[in-house]
């Protein structure tokens, strides 16, 4: 089904953002966020602005650091680079 609702424009650009960097479709988080909203039935019927903070915050951050660890090229990390020279300062 399509359906066509206004999104106010500075949250639509922010959401659109938020999904580009994770490589994600408007579509799927759209219905990402309907399911969420329906399965967490406590909180459909709280308005948004009452509800405390995002409680999927965490999730949301160790999702993106796996993406960002995933896409990561191979060898040593650039804290290792940082210690491989400055041990080799210290030993010269």
């Amino acid at each position: 089904m399509t359906a066509v609702i206004d999104i106010p424009d500075d949250l639509y650009k922010k959401v659109t953002g938020r999904a580009a960097s994770l490589g994600r479709r408007m579509p799927e988080v759209t219905v990402e966020l309907y399911e969420r909203w329906l399965v967490d039935e406590k909180d459909a019927s709280v308005p948004t602005a009452a509800q405390p903070a995002d409680a999927h915050w965490l999730e949301d951050w160790f999702r993106s650091a796996d993406e960002a660890v995933s896409r990561a090229s191979a060898g040593p990390s650039a804290r290792e680079l940082l210690m491989q020279d400055r041990n080799r300062l210290e030993n010269a």
